[in-house]
């Protein structure tokens, strides 16, 4: 498989990439009612405008939710999959710009696209899942494909990590008040892929590893293919949705040569095809930023 020619991104490349993560980011912080058509405490601060309609995200009307002063309560459900929903706790205004914009708070500002598809392409390919532990890198403050798994296969354990505490705190949040009884045991807890004390009592422990967005932090990528290897069983499957973002996902492909056989598709899913080219249409959509590819790596 060809990645490109070049060994290592130039720092020219590096600081176009951070302009436009930040300029991703600063759309979503400074998103006003006026642009989504309602109220701030509603879906304003939660949802990356590139989404591509997958789910539909509407307010909590139950007394049991409520907006606190660190999070607002939203109800996740899927046109396609009426039997898919998710009670998901969003954190807002808690962080400063240095802290959203920092190695592991990133998916504390919004769901991004990434997310977004890979929960709903496990959704569609549940089977992959039956009677296997699955664990989340990097799942944010909602590990939204955790609990696609969670609650649509049979798997038999599933684990939602990130790096940030803040975000472990949520998704636990989001796990007390859900009905998950009657789906597999799902778990939260902090894992930092540049922290090997965080994952020492994982190695070869996860049939299925997820990971959404987590490739374009230069000084994390190796530790991150090198965590996704050892925490694997043998011939485990490592399912990952990402962007091109320059050349940020072909530089971690290179560091997977060697230890993973290596599959890279970009039409996986004909819904996400679809909401792809209708987003094309826009002059504000960057599918080099936005539009995630689906990499497959099996453990050799």
């Amino acid at each position: 498989m060809d990645h490109g020619e070049e060994k290592s991104l130039c720092p020219e490349s590096n600081q176009l990439i951070a302009r436009t993560r930040w300029k991703l980011l600063a759309k979503v912080l400074h998103k006003t009612s006026a642009e989504n058509g309602q109220s701030s405490s509603q879906l304003a601060p939660t949802t990356s405008r590139q989404l591509y309609g997958l789910f539909e995200w509407d307010v909590l009307e139950s007394n049991i939710f409520w907006q606190d002063s660190c999070g607002q309560w939203l109800q996740c459900c899927s046109f396609n999959y009426p039997h898919f929903s998710l009670n998901v706790r969003f954190l807002i205004n808690q962080f400063s710009i240095d802290e959203l914009t920092g190695f592991n708070n990133t998916g504390n500002v919004c769901v991004w696209p990434s997310e977004e598809v890979l929960a709903y392409y496990c959704m569609k390919n549940n089977y992959v899942f039956k009677q296997k532990t699955v664990l989340e890198l990097g799942g944010g403050m909602t590990c939204l494909a955790s609990f696609a798994v969670a609650k649509t296969s049979d798997a038999m354990l599933v684990a939602c990590t990130d790096g940030n505490p803040a975000s472990v705190e949520n998704v636990k949040r989001i796990i007390e008040h859900n009905n998950l009884s009657s789906t597999c045991p799902i778990t939260a807890q902090v894992l930092d892929w540049k922290n090997e004390s965080s994952f020492k009592d994982m190695e070869s422990m996860w049939d299925v590893i997820l990971c959404a967005d987590c490739l374009f932090f230069d000084d994390g990528r190796e530790a991150l293919v090198d965590t996704m290897q050892r925490i694997t069983t043998r011939n485990g499957l490592i399912l990952i949705m990402a962007p091109r973002r320059g050349r940020t996902l072909d530089a971690f492909l290179e560091l997977c040569h060697g230890k993973f056989d290596i599959y890279l598709n970009e039409e996986f899913d004909s819904d996400v095809t679809r909401a792809h080219q209708k987003k094309l249409l826009s002059p504000d959509y960057n599918s080099d930023h936005n539009y995630p590819l689906l990499v497959q790596l099996k453990k050799r």
